[in-house]
C-alpha cells in the first residue's frame, strides 16, 4: 500500500466517523456495496475518481481533504470557496488589464 492510499484510508475513516456515519450507511449514500467500501477501508481496493467525488460530496468535503496529512486541520468547504472567489477576482482583474493593454496596440 502506498502512502497516498494510506492517507486516503485514514482520512476516509476519520471523516466518516467524525460525521457519525457507519460503513453501511456511507455505502448506501455513495451507492456502492458495503463489501466494496470495507475493502477500500482495508486497503484491498482503491476507488475511482468518481467514487472519491461521491464520497467527498456525501461527507461534505473537498476531494483533496481525503488526502491531507492532518485531516482535522483541513480547510472547510466555505473557506475553500472563499479562497477560490478571491483567486477568481484577481484573475479577472489581471485579464482585464491584459485585454486593455492589447486593445491599445
Amino acid at each position: 500500500m502506498t502512502h497516498f492510499q494510506k492517507l486516503f484510508i485514514d482520512n476516509l475513516r476519520f471523516w466518516r466517523k467524525k460525521k457519525g456515519i457507519s460503513q453501511l450507511k456511507l455505502s448506501e449514500m455513495v451507492n456502492i456495496s458495503p463489501n466494496y467500501l470495507n475493502a477500500v477501508e482495508n486497503g484491498k481496493n482503491f476507488p475511482s475518481p468518481e467514487v472519491i467525488q461521491h464520497i467527498s460530496d456525501v461527507l461534505e468535503l473537498m476531494p483533496y481533504q481525503l488526502f491531507l496529512e492532518h485531516p482535522a486541520e483541513g480547510v472547510s468547504v466555505n473557506m475553500a470557496l472563499s479562497d477560490l472567489m478571491a483567486i477568481k477576482q484577481r484573475f479577472v482583474k489581471e485579464i482585464s488589464k491584459l485585454i486593455k493593454k492589447y486593445q491599445e496596440i
